[in-house]
């Protein structure tokens, strides 16, 4: 009976132990919860047209009130909503470009951006921030280009994307990033 005590308290200690561990490793595999953006800071994102040529798109007013005045684009629509300054878990939206082609790209990402400004874009200001992957209810930021046009065309209609990708045209250049929809009737 002496001997059947120490060994139990040995097995319970060595249990106890391996439970303690099981329990903290669990801790540190579990999943941290998504860290969204304030969307009470989310604005819209403004899209511009220069007719036949190009789009534009900025969330600042400044950039808006400045390709307004005098450059040819008109006001297109307010589709989705970004954020103007880093929130939590997104990304910068970086604005290039090129005043040859008369082409506006944006991008999250710096290497696609410093291939774009070695090629001749110019760069212009962070038009935004943005998720790169689909969290806090985000849907994707479609990119689209027309040879033809030479211009860079975005949208989060997954319809709209499909009818100009089989109208012709148009390539798919994938996702952007992810935005925050603008449904003004919801």
């Amino acid at each position: 009976m002496m001997f059947f005590l120490p060994l139990a308290f040995t097995t319970m200690s060595l249990l106890l132990a391996l439970c303690t561990s099981a329990a903290q490793n669990m801790a540190v595999r579990a999943p941290t919860p998504l860290n969204c953006g304030n969307s009470s800071n989310a604005v819209p994102l403004y899209s511009m047209e220069l007719p036949g040529a190009d789009y534009f798109y900025s969330a600042l007013n400044s950039d808006i009130d400045i390709v307004g005045r005098g450059d040819g684009y008109n006001f297109n629509s307010v589709v989705y909503l970004v954020f103007t300054t880093q929130e939590s878990s997104t990304v910068p939206l970086f604005h290039v470009y090129n005043t040859n082609t008369i082409d506006n790209l944006y991008t999250t990402s710096t290497t696609e951006r410093d291939l774009a400004l070695e090629s001749g874009y110019l760069a212009g200001s962070t038009t935004a921030y943005i998720y790169p992957s689909q969290i806090c209810g985000s849907v994707p930021f479609y990119r689209l280009y027309s040879i033809t046009a030479t211009a860079h065309y975005y949208t989060i209609n997954g319809t709209e994307r499909g009818a100009l990708l089989a109208a012709g045209g148009w390539e798919d250049e994938g996702i952007t990033g992810y935005v925050l929809d603008f449904s003004p009737c919801a």
